[in-house]
């Protein structure tokens, strides 16, 4: 759907967070979709998996080879991974469950501290994504 910017300022701009969010769309158009809370938590659970991930690597703190390989470790955690005698089977991250997404990212928010990402290049970055967690496990 789109409006207007005027008419988000409008319908949204009381809210601080909207407000901002609305000031740093270019343009004088708005676009958004409606979606129901699952679909909502799911898109930050993915947001909040891929983001750690991408932070965690490009620290150079994690002990793994590759991106992928440090992917597919957490999707196992997460049970994403699966083997079926000849190949393994990759489920994507927003099919995993509430339970398993908390458990496979506190053991990643471990992971991370413990091989001191907040030292890292990365720090700043993932201070930001540590002060905003709370709003993810509210839902």
């Amino acid at each position: 759907m789109q409006i207007s910017k005027q008419k988000a300022y409008e319908l949204f701009g009381n809210n601080r967070e909207w407000r901002n969010a609305i000031e740093r769309i270019k343009g004088d158009v708005v676009y958004f979709d409606f979606m129901g809370k699952e679909t909502y938590k799911s898109n930050r659970q993915n947001r909040l998996f891929h983001g750690l991930l991408q932070c965690f690597f490009a620290s150079g703190c994690s002990s793994f080879d590759n991106f992928d390989e440090m992917r597919n470790y957490y999707k196992r955690i997460a049970g994403l991974v699966k083997f079926d005698g000849r190949k393994l089977i990759e489920s994507s991250w927003s099919d995993v469950t509430s339970k398993n997404a908390k458990t496979t990212i506190d053991m990643m928010l471990r992971d991370m501290d413990i091989s001191g990402v907040l030292g890292s290049s990365q720090g700043k970055k993932y201070e930001e994504i540590l002060k905003n967690l709370n709003q993810w496990y509210e839902m």
